[in-house]
């Protein structure tokens, strides 16, 4: 993996433990998100309204998360123009997604049919309240359920019953599918611009405009032959996350000029797109994000985004409820974030190695076992239907 690419998936490590952070902070100080929630040390109002709330703001690492698969997705396409590399991925992607998935829904399943799932005895003591109390509500024993809904559900109808972390696998299958379909029909055409301007026009309510620009940045960094200054770099990097850390009104700044964007979080794919173009085109910033600390967090960033709810929802919430009726609140509290932390990049550690690894052998697999077979059988449906009309 060159070192270009170790930084872009180094962001997707920061990513991960943003939104780690984020889940835990929401289940145990929940004004650091909601107005209104109960106080537990005075303070979490003004960090929820100050720039510091972008160190663990979820929602922003979900848009990173999409910027950073266009990116990613497009990357082997750019560098080789390898049309060939496209079907492939496309072939294989679904497979690749679904084994940690479903095993990520089957282990959520058990936990919750052993009656491990504790975080509604405490929802009244943190005040975690249209959140904390709205996780894991699926139907315990119905394993043709959860079966169905790792296969299938989590992906075609957004079914986050047995994990809220996994509403994005939806978007992610979706986004990813865009890039294929792009980089098929538009990846060796200059006439890409005017595609990339349509896209953005047709997906400007949503995340897809994230996949889109985190392919043009993969695009834009592949074929550019002049390099961008440093500081240029940095600066891009500070004004995203600048723009993502301080609340604006994005919208109506852009409606003053005639352009109407209906995306809900806009400061925050805005920001995420200028973070990653920044870092994209910077070599300091490149070999910064690559060192081994960096890497070993962006390689377990899937296995963490798709196992932290199921800690955070049996082990936090019970040691939680023990620690508290030992020590302050916030003692137990803390002692709970850190110790959940590790335990999940623990638990992340061995849940890579056994189904994140085997999602990726699974679809290599299927791709050299079958590839051509079904290409065939696609292609001569494809040429039927054209005798056919």
């Amino acid at each position: 993996m060159s070192q270009k690419i170790e930084a872009i998936e180094s962001l997707r490590g920061i990513g991960a433990l943003m939104v780690l952070v984020d889940h835990l902070l929401c289940t145990f100080y929940p004004s650091m998100f909601f107005a209104g929630r109960k106080l537990h040390f005075g303070y979490e109002d003004a960090i929820r309204d100050s720039p510091v709330h972008l160190l663990y703001n979820g929602v922003f690492a979900v848009c990173l998360f999409f910027s950073l698969s266009g990116y990613v997705l497009s990357h082997k396409y750019f560098t080789t123009r390898d049309a060939e590399t496209v079907r492939r991925s496309a072939y294989k992607r679904y497979f690749r997604l679904m084994v940690p998935v479903f095993a990520a829904v089957m282990i959520s399943f058990l936990v919750g049919s052993f009656g491990l799932y504790h975080h509604m005895e405490i929802v009244a003591i943190t005040g975690s309240l249209g959140w904390l109390d709205t996780l894991f509500q699926f139907p315990h024993g119905d394993i043709f359920g959860a079966i169905y809904s790792g296969l299938f559900g989590v992906f075609f109808s957004m079914d986050n019953r047995y994990n809220g972390a996994l509403w994005t696998m939806n978007t992610e299958l979706q986004g990813s599918f865009l890039i294929y379909g792009f980089l098929l029909f538009f990846g060796d055409r200059w006439e890409r611009i005017f595609a990339y301007i349509v896209g953005f026009l047709l997906f400007k309510d949503g995340y897809m405009i994230s996949f889109l620009a985190g392919m043009a940045l993969c695009d834009l960094n592949t074929t550019l032959k002049y390099r961008v200054p440093e500081p240029i770099c940095i600066s891009i990097t500070i004004v995203g996350l600048w723009i993502a850390a301080v609340p604006y009104d994005v919208n109506g700044l852009l409606s003053l000029i005639g352009l109407n964007i209906g995306a809900q979080y806009l400061n925050l794919i805005l920001g995420s797109i200028l973070v990653l173009g920044g870092v994209a085109f910077s070599p300091f910033l490149n070999k910064l994000l690559s060192n081994s600390f960096m890497v070993w967090m962006g390689k377990l960033s899937f296995s963490v985004y798709v196992v932290h709810m199921i800690i955070i929802g049996s082990y936090s919430c019970i040691t939680f409820s023990l620690l508290n009726q030992m020590v302050s609140y916030n003692v137990a509290a803390m002692a709970t974030i850190t110790s959940s932390i590790i335990l999940v990049y623990l638990f992340a550690t061995y849940f890579y190695r056994w189904f994140d690894l085997g999602g990726q052998h699974l679809s290599k697999v299927l791709y050299e076992t079958s590839y051509n077979q079904v290409s065939l059988v696609v292609k001569k449906t494809y040429t039927a239907i054209l005798v056919w009309i």
